[in-house]
């Protein structure tokens, strides 16, 4: 009898344990595979349409006839100015792959960087 209660216990063991090893192996395989749309978190696309206006602005100005989305828009960098704490000034870069018209090719990405303090947001460079 106690052998077939230790056989038992050691069986429930295996299996708990294999099962552990299992779901611990998919949540790395999922993590490996992040797509566009984990890409995009909440924050992420909150900071793409806050810096919209000043982006839109200034493609405009200097290419008036291109357009861009703000889905295959890229945060390229974030860089704080200051460290500490209650230091809110920051750069970030952003790459807006550009296009005239709904049907025609792409005409390549702009980047901009964007100087971003408590006083508002302003462009600091453009890139082709």
């Amino acid at each position: 009898m106690k052998i077939k209660q230790f056989t038992f216990i050691l069986v429930l063991f295996v299996l708990l344990f294999a099962t552990g090893v299992m779901l611990s192996n998919k949540d790395t395989a999922e993590a490996e595979n992040v797509g566009a749309e984990k890409k995009h978190s909440d924050l992420y696309d909150v900071l793409l349409v806050l810096l919209d206006p000043k982006a839109r602005k200034v493609i405009n100005k200097e290419y008036p006839n291109r357009s861009y989305a703000l889905w295959s828009a890229e945060i390229l960098e974030v860089k704080r100015l200051t460290g500490g704490y209650s230091q809110y000034d920051f750069t970030v870069k952003v790459k807006y792959d550009t296009y005239t018209g709904p049907f025609n090719s792409p005409e390549g990405p702009i980047t901009i960087t964007f100087n971003i303090t408590t006083d508002g947001v302003s462009v600091i460079k453009i890139q082709n």
